[in-house]
């Protein structure tokens, strides 16, 4: 039998209070084991992580003409993918958000060259582009290039979530937050590289293939202007990439994204098809009605411009809901210097006005018996008869150049489908169709049909439809983004595709029985209403069938 002696020596609750109170003291100095370990890697007695990357990163700032770039050795990288788990975690990222993707080239046997096959990974986040598609097409200013590091940085407080910048990004580097609201990017984590140490992806690489290094802008211009970057990218013109791909043993001639001659269908941006049709109708309908009355048509045309100013009213509208924080769309005209979309809101809020003033001429005879004599009075003198003509004239201009503001923007964007030969068609062909199809609708109904407005609304609208079908030919071709696009709209989208078909053909027929003078206020209507629908799908499918630039990516699961 073993007897326990109370030690007071060991048990401080034996003690006597002072001395209790002393050691609890005593211990309140002891450093935690965090404490201890912090003081240790602080006096040097720890080992540093900096002896795995100091050589992956500047010593210093570059000079001037110079600026900081991804410096990438292909041969180092076995697609492990450490870069982006570590980007992805020390960043805090969205389970579903990415910046730095690893793709895949695959180089084919050549029997010419004796080139063996390949399968190459290739790590990617932002180029940190020496012309940044994303900074010059920002509407709000939420980008910018540091001008000593040449990093590019978005700036989360200023975005107001447009997600313009992931399409005018031809490498997809711009990522948007649904929960947030906005875009973010890579920055190559700007305050680890202040501070001297590495980005999360060059600290991550077990083979030591990321690194930072400083290159020489002209050098970059004269490399990129010479398309020289990676097989199975977008052309380096547009913006000038600085990340540089080394390897020693060459990729074989021929070699392609392992998802090259793949395709799905793209977000569809709702409210922007709405927007756009809805404002290019307007401009046509407040066009056609204006010109109509300089020729002396008759009153119905004060009527046509009513409807195209309420509907350009109800495009702009809905413009808002396409961003992530709508509440701040005033924040558009921002850019206005470089930025087509700031200069597409500026213009059509001064096609907004001159319409509204354009439509008052027609409203206020209307109004005469409803309102007080001075209320007439003061409207009458602050709109003179002799600016009625020259308001419609500025309305027809300003719309007209926001229209063509409209399809710049995803012109400047460089995809395939969205070239001027095909934008500038689509988007002038909707104003011309839809206005003289709805004005000839308003000069059927109010009573005055007009034969030369439905041929004319005709004409337009079946060689646009026309138009649109030669995209078919090219599901033909061996490759090309424009093969995707007619593959995807014959595929996958083809039921919107025939729905465009139908009712474009529809309106086009019941134009016809309008033009031939047979029951044309109704015909003319179901004319508009069914080329109005058209125009809808046809919008929808230049969003969603358009094919993105991009890097390689990997191998497609579907």
């Amino acid at each position: 039998m073993t007897t326990l002696i109370a030690n007071p020596a060991a048990n401080p609750s034996l003690r006597q209070p002072q001395e209790l109170l002393a050691t609890l003291l005593d211990e309140s100095r002891e450093l935690t084991a965090v404490e201890r370990f912090a003081k240790l890697h602080d006096d040097g007695a720890a080992p540093e992580q900096a002896k795995y990357y100091r050589d992956l990163i500047p010593a210093g700032l570059p000079e001037a003409g110079q600026q900081y770039a991804f410096d990438v050795d292909l041969d180092a990288c076995s697609g492990c993918k450490a870069c982006v788990s570590a980007c992805h975690h020390l960043n805090g990222l969205e389970p579903d958000e990415t910046w730095r993707s690893v793709g895949l080239l695959i180089g084919q046997t050549s029997a010419t060259s004796g080139d063996l096959p390949i399968l190459q990974h290739v790590t990617t986040a932002c180029h940190h582009c020496v012309d940044p598609g994303c900074l010059a097409g920002c509407p709000t200013n939420a980008y910018e290039k540091d001008p000593v590091t040449g990093i590019v940085r978005h700036l989360d407080d200023q975005c107001f979530g447009c997600q313009y910048c992931t399409m005018a990004c031809p490498y997809e580097v711009p990522q948007y937050s649904q929960s947030k609201g906005i875009v973010r990017k890579c920055d190559m984590c700007h305050g680890r590289l202040a501070a001297g140490e590495a980005p999360a992806c060059v600290q991550a690489c077990p083979n030591g293939a990321i690194r930072i290094g400083v290159v020489d802008i002209s050098d970059v211009l004269t490399a990129t202007e010479q398309g020289v970057f990676l097989p199975d990218t977008p052309p380096s013109e547009l913006t000038h990439p600085t990340t540089t791909y080394r390897s020693q043993r060459g990729l074989p001639a021929g070699t392609a994204g392992a998802d090259g001659g793949f395709a799905e269908p793209q977000h569809a941006h709702a409210p922007l098809v709405a927007m756009l049709v809805l404002t290019q109708m307007s401009v046509g309908v407040v066009a056609a009605s204006a010109i109509a009355r300089w020729l002396g048509s008759g009153a119905w045309c004060e009527a046509g411009i009513i409807v195209g100013m309420i509907v350009g009213q109800l495009g702009l509208a809905v413009a808002p809901l396409h961003l992530g924080r709508p509440h701040l769309a005033f924040r558009a005209v921002l850019g206005w210097r470089h930025s087509w979309l700031s200069r597409e809101a500026i213009l059509f809020g001064v096609y907004a006005a001159f319409s509204v003033a354009a439509a008052a001429f027609a409203i206020m005879p209307h109004l005469e018996g409803w309102l007080p004599t001075f209320a007439t009075s003061a409207i009458s003198n602050s709109l003179p008869a002799a600016l009625r003509s020259p308001l419609e004239a500025l309305a027809l201009l300003s719309g007209a150049v926001a229209v063509y503001c409209s399809a710049k923007i995803y012109i400047f964007t460089g995809r395939v489908f969205w070239e001027w030969r095909r934008t500038l068609p689509l988007f002038g062909g909707t104003s011309v169709v839809l206005g003289l199809a709805a004005t000839a609708s308003v000069a059927a109904i109010a009573g005055f049909p007009s034969p030369a407005l439905t041929w004319f609304a005709l004409l337009v609208a079946a060689a646009k439809l026309l138009y649109e079908a030669s995209l078919f030919r090219h599901v033909h071709d061996a490759d090309g983004d424009l093969r995707l696009t007619a593959k995807l709209q014959l595929g996958q989208l083809r039921p919107v595709t025939t729905t465009r078909m139908i009712l474009g053909a529809a309106g086009v027929m019941s134009l016809l029985v309008a033009g031939l003078d047979v029951a044309p206020a109704t015909f003319a209507t179901l004319g508009f209403v069914s080329l109005l629908a058209a125009e809808f799908a046809e919008r929808w499918l230049y969003f969603s069938t358009v094919i993105p630039l991009r890097m390689p990516g990997g191998t497609p699961t579907r």
